[in-house]
């Protein structure tokens, strides 16, 4: 597993798209699983990918979302809103553990291709 990216987002402080590949194809990639611990909180209350998108090989064309899950590859690379990111704990997912990079901002073969929609 490999995070590739986080970006920020415009005009949402408190909103991040993550970007990663998994070493596995998409119908044994549990997206349930992604969550950073709030420490203090039930699992319960963790926050978890919101709005997630799979993406080609080169994270350029958008090839499925949580309701039409590709059925073919044998990587995932996946992007997904995340609220409330705290940079100095990892992510976790069925895997391991994610150390996590400061935010870029969004590289162009994403832009026009990703809109947040808060969740409210």
């Amino acid at each position: 597993m490999e995070l590739i990216g986080i970006y920020t987002v415009d005009n949402n402080p408190d909103v991040h798209l993550v970007e990663v590949m998994f070493d596995d194809p998409p119908d044994k990639v549990d997206v349930g699983q992604i969550t950073q611990e709030i420490k203090g909180q039930p699992q319960s209350n963790w926050q978890s990918p919101w709005d997630e998108k799979y993406l080609d090989d080169k994270g350029e064309t958008i090839i499925g979302d949580y309701f039409d899950i590709p059925k073919d590859g044998d990587k995932t690379r996946l992007v997904f809103f995340f609220h409330d990111l705290d940079f100095s704990r990892p992510l976790l997912t069925q895997q391991r553990e994610l150390a996590l990079t400061k935010p870029t901002l969004l590289p162009d073969r994403l832009k026009d291709k990703l809109i947040y929609e808060s969740p409210d």
